[in-house]
């Protein structure tokens, strides 16, 4: 299996002009013991802050990298095909996501 070649994995849905890349258990469990924000407009608003076309890392509350990072000014909504590309032993090594495509 060749590493070098990226495959389609499918397309991904933007209606808010911004991609977060993290686990979403951070966004859709209540009980997380971890959250970007607490509440929709407080993300936003953290978000707000960086120029458009920017990527923020947002980290845990103890200050560790890796809670998730957020890509902005992708212009709202649209669909923007996603690619991976995988090591040699076929696992996923690689995401893509094609914003300009």
């Amino acid at each position: 299996m060749k590493t070098e070649e990226w495959e389609a994995a499918g397309k991904v849905g933007v209606d808010a002009g911004l991609l977060w890349i993290g686990d979403p258990c951070y966004f859709v469990n209540p009980d997380a013991t971890e959250h970007p924000a607490k509440t929709w407009d407080a993300f936003c608003n953290r978000f707000d802050a960086l120029e458009k076309n920017d990527v923020a890392a947002f980290p845990f509350r103890q200050g560790h990298k890796g809670l998730g990072v957020c890509i902005g000014g992708l212009g709202g909504d649209g669909y923007y095909p996603v690619e991976v590309r995988r090591n040699a032993r076929g696992g996923i090594a690689e995401i893509r996501v094609k914003f300009d495509a």
